[in-house]
C-alpha cells in the first residue's frame, strides 16, 4: 500500500512487505527528500502541533491501476520501542496536528495501554487484525442498526455471493436449507471463516459476470439474471454503509471495502405493463368473493384500492379505518414493522370502498374473538419476531393468488400486480409524483423506474389509410384557389 506524507513524499509500505524495524523505517524515511518546512521543524518537542504536521499522512490504495487516497489523514507514533498508527479523523492539516500532539502527550503521560485505550477505542485497546465474514457481520449486527430481518435477508445475500465467488458447496451429507439438524449452520461456518479483505471489488465484479453468464444466451434468461444479481449486491452492500462502519468499533477493516466501485447490471426497462381491465376486475371480485370468499375480498380491496403492501393487509387493523374521512391511517404497530418511515401514512380511500369494508366488519360480541382486531381474519397468531417472511393469513392470499391467476394475471406476484395496477393508473391521471405519494415510496427515483406517466396506448392513427375504399378528402375550391 502506497503512503502519502504532505504531498511530496510517497512511501510504499505493506505489512508483509516492510520487515524493518521501527528505527530502521524511520531511518529510511528520512533518507527521503524533506520540505523546507519539516527541516526547520525538527527540532520541535514532540509535544508541540507543529512537529507533527509534518509528518501527517493520508493512506492510499490503488483501483483498476490508478491511485485513490482515503480522505482523513493520519499519523505514526512511535514511543518506548512500539510504533502505532492512529486516525485523525479529519482532513484538516491543523486539527490533526493538534490531535497528534495530543495523543503524543497523553501516551508519554500514561503509556500505551491507556492510549490505545482511549485514542482507539475498543475491547482490549487493539483492533482486531485478521477481520473475517463472520466477525464483520457480528459487529454489524451488534450495532443494532439493523432489524433482525433486515439483517438476516442482508446476511443471506452477502454469503451467497461469496459462496458462489469462492465456490464453497455444502457438502454431499448436507444442504445449505437445512435448518433443524445444522446443515445450513456448517455451510454458513465456512463462509464466515473467509477473511473479509479477500473479497475485493473484483472478486465480487468476477462473480457478476459469472452469474450472468451462466443464465445461457436467452435474452429474458439473461435480463432476468441480471436482476438477481442487482438484489444480491443491493442488499450485501448495505451492510457496508458508510453509516453502519462508522458505528464498528474494535475491527480494522481493508483499505478498500467489498462493494467499492461495483456497480449494478443493465437490466432493462423495469416499468410496470398494465395487462389488467380494472373495472371488470372490480366487478368479477365483488360477484365472485364478497360472499363465497370475503377474506379474499378484503384482501383485493385493499391491495387495490389502497395500494397496500402484503405485510400491511396481512396486519393491518380496524382501528386505522376512519369511516367518517374516508381514510386508513397507516402506521406501524407491534404487529407491523413497516418497510420504510415513509410507508407510514393516511391513505385516502374511495368511499364506496369504505362502504364495502364496513358491511364486512365483525359485528361486536361479548367476547371478541382472538385476532378479530385485524381487518383479515385468520386463525394463526402474528409472529412479528420471525426472521423469514411470515403471514398470519397467507392461506387467504394463496386465494386470493389462485383466483387473480384465473383472470389473466400471471405474475409471480398477483397481488402486488394490484398495487403496481393503482399506481400506474393514478400516474396515467395524476402524474408521477402524485403516484408516487400515494405507493408511499420514499424516493420518486423509485417511482419513476416502474410507472410511466401514461397507462393508456398511444398510437399514431395512420392506419386508417390502409383501407384503400375510403375515398380521400377532396379538397375546397377555397384550397385550390390558394
Amino acid at each position: 500500500m502506497k503512503t502519502r506524507l504532505n504531498s511530496n513524499l510517497i512511501l510504499s509500505e505493506t505489512p508483509r512487505q516492510n520487515r524493518k524495524s521501527g528505527s530502521e523505517v524511520a531511518q529510511w524515511n528520512l533518507t527521503e527528500p524533506l520540505s523546507r518546512t519539516a527541516k526547520a521543524k525538527r527540532s520541535l518537542s514532540r509535544t508541540h502541533a507543529d512537529y507533527w504536521k509534518s509528518r501527517l499522512f493520508r493512506r492510499a490504495y490503488t483501483q483498476k491501476g490508478k491511485e485513490c487516497e482515503i480522505n482523513d489523514l493520519y499519523v505514526r507514533i512511535q514511543h518506548g520501542g512500539r510504533r502505532e498508527f492512529f486516525a485523525l479523523t479529519t482532513t484538516n492539516q491543523d486539527v490533526a496536528a493538534r490531535k497528534a500532539a495530543e495523543i503524543f502527550t497523553f501516551l508519554k503521560a500514561n503509556g500505551w495501554e491507556a492510549t490505545l485505550a482511549k485514542f482507539k477505542p475498543d475491547a482490549d485497546g487493539l483492533a482486531k487484525l485478521d477481520v473475517t465474514i463472520g466477525d464483520y457481520l457480528a459487529a454489524v449486527d451488534n450495532t443494532r442498526k439493523l432489524r433482525a430481518r433486515t439483517f438476516d435477508n442482508y446476511r443471506r445475500c452477502l454469503r451467497t455471493i461469496i459462496a458462489e465467488a469462492f465456490g464453497i458447496r455444502p457438502k454431499k451429507s448436507e444442504s445449505k436449507y437445512d435448518y433443524r439438524t445444522g446443515g445450513h449452520q456448517a455451510w454458513a461456518q465456512r463462509i464466515d471463516e473467509i477473511r473479509l479483505e479477500r473479497l475485493t471489488p473484483d472478486r465480487v465484479n468476477q462473480w457478476k459476470r459469472e452469474r450472468v453468464a451462466s443464465a445461457g444466451p436467452a435474452p429474458a434468461a439473461i435480463a432476468s439474471a441480471r436482476r438477481t444479481v442487482n438484489t444480491y449486491i443491493r442488499c450485501a452492500r448495505s451492510l457496508f454503509s458508510l453509516a453502519l462502519v462508522r458505528e464498528l468499533k474494535g475491527l480494522k477493516l481493508p483499505a478498500l471495502l467489498p462493494f467499492v466501485g461495483v456497480e449494478l447490471e443493465v437490466s432493462g426497462s423495469q416499468k410496470y405493463v398494465s395487462k389488467i381491465n380494472a373495472q371488470a376486475l372490480i366487478a368479477d371480485a365483488k360477484n365472485d368473493l364478497k360472499t363465497a370468499d370475503p377474506e379474499a375480498y378484503k384482501a383485493f380491496l385493499l391491495g387495490l384500492f389502497a395500494g397496500m403492501r402484503k405485510a400491511e393487509i396481512d396486519s393491518a387493523e380496524w382501528r386505522m379505518l376512519d369511516f367518517r374521512s374516508n381514510v386508513l391511517r397507516l402506521e406501524e404497530t407491534e404487529w407491523l414493522h413497516l418497510k420504510t418511515r415513509d410507508s407510514a401514512a393516511d391513505i385516502t380511500v374511495d368511499p364506496e370502498v369504505i362502504a364495502e369494508l364496513r358491511a364486512l366488519m365483525p359485528r361486536p360480541t361479548g367476547k371478541p374473538a382472538r385476532w378479530s382486531h385485524f381487518i383479515l381474519q385468520s386463525s394463526r397468531a402474528p409472529q412479528p419476531d420471525s426472521l423469514r417472511p411470515y403471514y398470519r393469513c397467507e392461506e387467504t392470499f394463496d386465494r386470493l393468488n389462485t383466483w387473480l391467476r384465473g383472470k389473466g394475471i400471471r405474475a409471480n406476484k398477483p397481488l402486488h400486480e394490484l398495487r403496481k395496477e393503482v399506481g400506474a393508473i393514478i400516474a396515467t391521471e395524476q402524474g408521477i409524483y402524485a403516484a408516487s405519494k400515494f405507493l408511499r415510496h420514499s424516493d420518486i427515483t423509485t417511482t419513476a423506474r416502474h410507472y410511466a406517466d401514461q397507462k393508456a396506448r398511444i398510437n399514431v392513427g395512420l392506419g386508417k389509410f390502409l383501407d384503400t375504399t375510403i375515398k380521400p378528402a377532396k379538397k375546397s375550391k377555397q384550397a385550390v384557389a390558394a
